[in-house]
């Protein structure tokens, strides 16, 4: 069930769900969806990513078409589906990133950090913060 926080009804149902999960002892899993501006930002963070490798003369290596090896520019769909989803399916067994909730995108966020860091890619999420850094240096 879903509660709109910010509808005084809505507030109230939820307050008694868990008054009543409270009374009862009930286990609650409460996850937090990731917001449009944190979509948003994964999708360009995959496209920074694929731009540092395409800017170091990396290619991925593209077996698919009759077995036949075939190299090609990193794009944000190549850095999604071919490092993002195996790491979280791996991490969580979860198979869409729209599943994902902000801790457990904070997880892999820090794997791609480390790993790309470790090979002398530095990437950063894409924030607010971020941004306005980025354009207050230029």
């Amino acid at each position: 069930m879903k509660y709109d926080l910010l509808n005084k009804e809505d507030i109230r149902a939820f307050n008694g769900k868990v008054d009543y999960c409270l009374l009862k002892g009930k286990k609650v899993d409460l996850t937090v969806p990731r917001t449009g501006n944190q979509n948003s930002s994964l999708h360009l963070f995959f496209t920074m990513i694929a731009e540092q490798l395409n800017e170091l003369g990396q290619e991925f290596c593209f077996t698919g078409i009759t077995g036949k090896e075939l190299s090609i520019p990193y794009t944000d769909v190549v850095v999604k589906h071919m490092f993002w989803k195996p790491i979280q399916k791996t991490m969580f067994d979860i198979d869409s990133t729209t599943k994902l909730d902000t801790f457990q995108l904070n997880q892999i966020i820090n794997v791609f950090i480390k790993f790309f860091g470790d090979k002398g890619i530095i990437v950063e999420f894409p924030s607010e913060e971020s941004y306005n850094k980025n354009n207050f240096d230029n």
